[in-house]
Parts: structure tokens; sequence; C-alpha cells
């Protein structure tokens, strides 16, 4: 393979696993919204959770700002995860 083939093939990658990890977050959302449950949620696990992938989303943003290059996969990932686990928060506080 040449070097641009490769280059593409790591990209496709990278974005098939953003994709996943971007809507992974959706079973838990679309449960939580339907059954108003979040017994099983610990306040510590999803206090961490959005913390952290809200902070890595800024580093993201701020790298890519700064180089000039933006890794959408990457922000979208975060992007999408920021809104579902703040969504979780949300739940467990009015649900608990």
């Amino acid at each position: 393979m040449q070097k641009q083939q490769i280059k593409k093939f790591i990209t496709s990658l990278g974005w098939f696993g953003n994709i996943l990890l971007s809507i992974g977050v959706f079973p838990q959302v679309v449960l939580t919204w339907r059954t108003h449950d979040v017994e099983s949620f610990s306040w510590s696990f999803l206090l961490m959770w959005a913390i952290g992938v809200f902070l890595t989303f800024i580093y993201i943003l701020f790298d890519n700002i700064q180089d000039k290059k933006f890794q959408y996969p990457l922000l979208l990932n975060y992007l999408v995860n920021i809104l579902g686990t703040f969504y979780l928060v949300f739940a467990k506080f009015m649900y608990s």
C-alpha cells in the first residue's frame, strides 16, 4: 500500500471507531429517557465521566485550533458524549 492509501485507511478506522463511541451512549440515554431508572448510576462515575469528556473535548479543540488541523472524528465523538453524559447527569438529578 502507498502512504496515502494507508493514511486513508487509518483515517477511516478513526472515523469508524469514533462513530461507534459516539453512538454507544445512545442506548443508555434512550433507556433512561423511557424508564427514568437511574438507580444503577453512581454519582462519582457520572460526574467523573462528564467532566472528563468535557475537559478532553476542550483539549482536543484547543490543540486543533492551535495546529489549524481539525480531527473531526474526535470532536464528533466527544461532543456527542458530552451531550449524552450530561443528559444522564441531569436525569440522575431529576429522577433520583
